[in-house]
């Protein structure tokens, strides 16, 4: 009992140590380090990020940077921008706004003239502002609302020195309500400040934001990040003193004193809650006022759809709808989809009734959208396929984008990503390659269009086209051909049903990233379907996944015979990590070693299992206790094999009165399952 218990932990930390790397994001400032970028720092120090598979850089600030530029051409996956974002939209950048931080901006001008109280009286006088402040709308907007004409200004750059205030080399500056009162103040100088807000001109600023490629390509990064840094927001506000010391001791390039930082974290949070309770709000009737501000002033180069601007997420079941889609879901509501048939668990018909992880998929894209969906009735992928391009169907719910079908169809981003792997008879050896296995004969499913690109990466091998798993495995059990290429939980599902003979032998370097696509003429369905695709979070479709990835192998047992299955399991699975470890650096000339490996660890099975027969199972017939041996050692095989190629934690077994379940845990994606398919 010891040395399961050992093998257990050792399995565990195998497990550990083969988690998945971090996503690496970077973030980009919009100023020097200071209060204002509090929440990401903690979100960073405190392991926000990184507990949601996040490995951030926070890149810092210098002038010539401008974050929305950075952002839009790739150099960086986020950043922090102000109400001038809008503008940066309207000119071409594709940027989209995930939170505002300040629900008014904290942007104002002040002076220290005490012949200046009003801004009539700015005629004629020197105001030092940056580009980005005299180009926000908020300062324009209450310095025209008192019709002051700018040509009556003088602007000058700024030093961002306070000492030019002090000294009258300019009789106004642009600042942060959230610092230039205080330097003020310490110094005992009276001001005067002049607040958007005061004028009605309360908008919104330091956005956090993204670009659409993010969003189209790796939402669930982006919504890992959003939701960690918000996080981070919420404590550094809720521990001013204890962020403020961190800030002073790591992040004060600007070396601003722990008082100062302290002052600007308690006016920030002010701003961050005005007239709202939730933090990073941001409606749309207020983005559609900025907007039309900058319109009026003649700002705005070309029209530009407000309400692209914001990626709403949205904790309802339903989507955003814009007036145009609701009247089109009015006039035409149901859809005609077409599916992959017979891929069970992910695709297929039971009774007539459309079954599986997509169908369950779809119903919440139903949810959200409102709409329906009436699954046309066929056996052959490459039949829907047909029907979909001769415009039979209206939407396809799990296909590979290609360069062909995106002459026919949009395609949103991928929301699965589907394996596939080579089965076997039991006897043939596992492969860490399909390059290995030069002039043998290896089924597929000729309409999949995983078939191309495996058949270019391995010209040696002779594949032969099928038209279905069943296929594939009679042509396997009949030695017409030494292996068969499929989906993996569609295999592991039909080899647990009744295929005792055969194994998984290799986990291909080659998989498929389904999407649902749209007619092409379609624009409005496809923008709502790709919008409620963007909406569905990683956490559900892992859960969705989970409740179908769950393989029942029944067998009558007791909980000692778990012991032993876990045992037997666990020893094969680090045989065949120690094995494969070896194997990593070696090349072809090796296999004759992977053969005496394995016919090792047969030999030593075979003494483990003759061991575990004579202490637990002495009373039962020798011909059933090595059946059901051999079927142990084949789930062991597929587990270890499984493991060691995804890298992920070992399935987990569970036994009952009635069968052993197994469900192979699943991580959180990166891009790629967030991916897109």
């Amino acid at each position: 009992m010891r040395l399961i218990f050992i093998s257990i932990l050792i399995i565990i930390s195998f497990e550990t140590l083969s988690a998945k790397a971090l996503k690496k994001v970077s973030l980009q400032l919009s100023w020097f380090d200071q209060f204002q970028f509090a929440g990401y720092y903690i979100a960073k120090e405190k392991g926000y990020y990184e507990n949601l598979g996040l490995d951030v850089e926070i890149k810092p600030f210098n002038f010539g940077i401008h974050a929305p530029k950075e952002v839009d051409e790739g150099k960086a996956d986020f950043g922090i921008g102000r109400e001038t974002l809008i503008l940066d939209r309207a000119k071409g950048k594709k940027i989209v706004a995930l939170y505002s931080l300040f629900q008014s901006t904290p942007l104002i001008l002040i002076t220290t003239n005490k012949n200046i109280n009003k801004v009539e009286d700015f005629v004629n006088k020197k105001i030092m502002t940056t580009d980005d402040d005299s180009s926000e709308v908020s300062i324009k907007a209450m310095i025209s609302s008192k019709k002051v004409k700018f040509e009556q200004l003088h602007f000058i750059k700024h030093t961002h020195n306070i000492n030019d205030l002090i000294n009258k080399k300019t009789d106004i500056i642009s600042a942060y309500i959230s610092k230039s009162p205080f330097d003020l103040v310490e110094r005992g100088i009276q001001y005067k400040i002049f607040d958007p807000k005061d004028y009605g001109f309360d908008m919104y600023s330091d956005f956090l934001f993204t670009s659409e490629d993010m969003i189209n390509n790796h939402f669930a990064t982006v919504a890992a990040f959003k939701k960690a840094s918000l996080k981070g927001w919420e404590y550094a506000y809720s521990h001013i003193e204890e962020t403020a010391n961190l800030i002073s001791k790591k992040y004060n390039s600007q070396h601003i004193t722990k008082k100062a930082l302290i002052f600007e974290g308690e006016e920030l949070k002010k701003l961050s809650y005005q007239d709202t309770k939730i933090l990073g709000e941001i409606k749309e009737d207020k983005v559609q006022r900025i907007y039309d501000l900058y319109n009026v002033m003649g700002l705005i180069p070309k029209k530009t759809d407000a309400k692209k601007f914001v990626y709403y997420t949205n904790d309802n079941k339903k989507i955003f709808l814009s007036k145009e889609e609701i009247s089109y879901l009015n006039k035409n509501n149901k859809f005609k989809m077409c599916i992959i048939p017979n891929i069970k668990p992910y695709s297929y018909f039971e009774k007539n009734e459309f079954k599986g992880f997509i169908a369950d998929y779809f119903k919440i894209i139903k949810e959200k959208a409102g709409m329906e969906f009436e699954v046309i009735k066929d056996d052959k992928f490459k039949n829907y396929v047909d029907l979909f391009k001769n415009k039979k169907c209206d939407i396809f719910a799990s296909l590979e984008k290609t360069k062909e079908r995106e002459k026919y169809a949009n395609f949103t981003k991928p929301y699965v990503n589907i394996p596939f792997v080579l089965i076997t008879k039991q006897n043939f050896p596992f492969v860490d390659s399909l390059s290995t296995l030069k002039n043998k004969k290896i089924g597929i499913n000729a309409s999949y269009n995983i078939s191309k690109r495996v058949k270019e990466k391995y010209p040696d091998i002779q594949f032969i086209g099928v038209e279905s798993l069943d296929e594939g495995i009679k042509k396997v059990l009949n030695n017409k051909i030494d292996g068969h290429v499929d989906l993996l939980y569609t295999t592991l599902y039909r080899l647990y049903d009744d295929n005792s003979n055969l194994k998984i032998s290799n986990k291909l370097d080659i998989d498929s990233n389904l999407r649902v696509a749209v007619r092409k003429e379609n624009k409005i369905l496809f923008e709502i379907i790709s919008r409620a695709v963007n909406d569905i979070d990683d956490a559900k479709i892992e859960a969705l996944i989970k409740s179908w990835v769950t393989i029942e192998y029944k067998k009558s047992t007791d909980f000692t015979y778990l012991w032993i299955t876990l045992f037997i399991a666990g020893v094969i699975f680090l045989a065949f990590m120690y094995r494969h470890k070896v194997l990593s650096g070696m090349n072809k000339s090796l296999n004759d070693k992977v053969k005496q490996k394995t016919e090792e660890l047969l030999k030593i099975n075979s003494e483990l299992e003759k061991r575990i027969n004579e202490e637990v199972e002495k009373n039962l017939k020798k011909d059933h206790l090595l059946q059901r041996q051999s079927k142990l050692a084949s789930m062991g095989e597929m587990l270890e094999n499984i493991a060691h190629q995804w890298r992920q934690p070992l399935s987990v077994i569970t036994m009952g009165a009635s069968g052993i379940k197994l469900k192979k845990e699943l991580e959180l994606l990166d891009d790629s399952f967030l991916t897109d398919t």
